[in-house]
């Protein structure tokens, strides 16, 4: 099989991004309309708080989004998670399970053994652009071909 590359999701980078602005507009109305000192600390506080989430998230996931960066890789040795920077090799994962969660599922790796994450790896696929259960179906697919049924 050949190597699967999914990229970063652009759409869901930006909605993120949209949605916490809104927020803060939102909250800097009713502290202009205050007009209170104490607001206008707390206040502060929010925006120092909101600049460093948002650097974080441009660096983070919309950068590599509109780079076209890989998020998720799946090859004939392992996964790889982009966003977490995990890789696990196809034979030490025991079973794969799709979490289905509000807003984006996870795919979680169920381990033969327990490693530096846990016994369980779950990669979110919020981040992620595809439909989940595309996701899901290839990475079952390269388990099942790949994985190995020795289980220590």
């Amino acid at each position: 099989m050949e190597p699967i590359k999914y990229p970063y999701s652009l759409n869901y980078s930006l909605a993120t991004f949209v949605v916490m602005l809104v927020l803060m507009l939102m909250l800097f109305s009713n502290v202009a309309a205050s007009h209170s000192n104490a607001a206008w600390l707390i206040y502060g506080v929010f925006v120092l708080v909101f600049v460093a989430v948002s650097v974080l998230l441009i660096v983070k996931r919309l950068l590599p989004a509109a780079q076209g960066q890989t998020a998720l890789e799946l090859n004939e040795t392992c996964i790889i998670d982009y966003l977490r920077n995990i890789t696990v090799d196809w034979k030490d994962v025991k079973s794969v399970e799709l979490i289905r969660g509000r807003s984006s599922s996870l795919i979680q790796l169920n381990l033969k053994w327990v490693s530096d994450y846990g016994s369980e790896i779950a990669i979110p696929l919020r981040f992620v652009k595809g439909k989940d259960n595309d996701i899901y179906s290839q990475v079952q697919a390269y388990l099942a071909q790949f994985g190995s049924d020795i289980i220590l």
